[in-house]
């Protein structure tokens, strides 16, 4: 998706039948598949993959997430696909990656968050680890896939080669640690404590209605100041971050008295216009009427109106070459005659390879 707003002219590959297995959840599917088109092809017939093969003689990337040896029982791995076109990028995203011992192992986004360290993060007053509410893992290795592509594109037009780009999920979980992995790298020893954790004035607060607020100080000593000055904390005002860690427990205490004391709506009034950065809780519902999130454009319209056309925006805001926005998620198969025929294939073909369960 993330090619495709970029510009790119994607064709997603699915199997017969219900095609992508997200086609089941159609607001999941809607949203990460726009700008594309569909060819369905059953890959376990060689007359599919010759149909493949020939896409691929043209095409400048391949992508698929299969696990590991999957592509070369159906006949369209990297080595296969190079011999026709050595400029071809092709990059496989899989839960561990193209070799070590976790190789064949399955996995979803949890275990790769789990054994990447990154799960045990997040727990809860009882210590437990807590499943997050995001797919976190699942969306960063799509990001470091699109890098990887545009980097290995880059060094083609150096080289002229193309190149096989390997993005395991349980590595890009590992990269989101630079905090924590570099304490323990650094002292030798695991953090006593998540960092962002230890700090008192990072955190979620209760107020009086049952609602929360959100404070996001971390080593900003002129944050903690102006907190303290509209709080009544100047006896703790002038402590710097070590020592305000070292009374966390007794700082955090005081603060959650104090939010006790409004609602969540009196203390966004009160603090609003301070040097101090707070926020409440947002639902997605709330998140996507956010006035900053409407005016950033993060929430788009499609051709074809309606709920139904409202899709969630890109992040990459360029000024000369922006995303685009042209087209809805494709039906399944929507593009496979259309795609046929700039093969070179005649519709008779094509009216055989449907009858005969190659096609969709």
């Amino acid at each position: 998706m993330i090619l495709a707003d970029l510009g790119a002219d994607v064709i997603k590959v699915e199997p017969l039948g219900v095609g992508d297995f997200s086609r089941l959840f159609p607001f999941f599917f809607e949203q990460i598949n726009r700008n594309k088109k569909s060819i369905a092809l059953n890959l376990k017939d060689p007359r599919a993959r010759d149909i493949f093969h020939r896409l691929a003689k043209d095409t400048d990337v391949v992508i698929e997430g299969f696990r590991p040896g999957t592509t070369s029982r159906l006949g369209v791995d990297y080595q296969t696909l190079r011999d026709l076109n050595p400029r071809l990028v092709y990059c496989s995203i899989s839960g561990f990656g193209q070799d070590g011992p976790y190789l064949e192992r399955p996995g979803h986004d949890i275990n790769y968050m789990s054994i990447g360290g990154a799960l045990g993060l997040t727990r809860d007053r009882q210590g437990r680890p807590v499943v997050l509410g995001v797919e976190i893992v699942d969306i960063t290795s799509g990001m470091n896939a699109a890098i990887g592509i545009l980097a290995a594109l880059l060094a083609r037009e150096v080289t002229g080669e193309g190149q096989f780009i390997d993005i395991s999920m349980l590595d890009c979980t590992v990269s989101l640690l630079p905090m924590e992995a570099g304490y323990c790298l650094g002292m030798g020893e695991a953090p006593p404590e998540a960092t962002l954790n230890a700090l008192p004035h990072y955190g979620i607060f209760e107020t009086a209605d049952g609602d929360y607020l959100v404070l996001g100080i971390v080593h900003e000593d002129w944050f903690w100041r102006e907190l303290c000055d509209v709080l009544d904390m100047g006896d703790v005002r002038d402590l710097n971050t070590a020592e305000r860690i070292a009374g966390k427990d007794e700082l955090v205490s005081r603060l959650q008295d104090i939010f006790l004391t409004r609602g969540l709506q009196e203390w966004l009034e009160k603090l609003a216009g301070y040097d101090i950065p707070y926020s409440k809780v947002n639902s997605v519902a709330e998140a996507l009427e956010d006035p900053q999130v409407v005016h950033r454009d993060m929430v788009v319209e499609l051709p074809g109106g309606g709920d139904a056309c409202r899709f969630v925006g890109s992040p990459l805001k360029l000024s000369k070459t922006p995303p685009r926005f042209d087209t809805p998620s494709p039906k399944l198969g929507e593009h496979t005659d259309a795609l046929l025929r700039e093969a070179g294939l005649a519709d008779g073909e094509i009216r055989e390879l449907r009858n005969t369960g190659v096609i969709q």
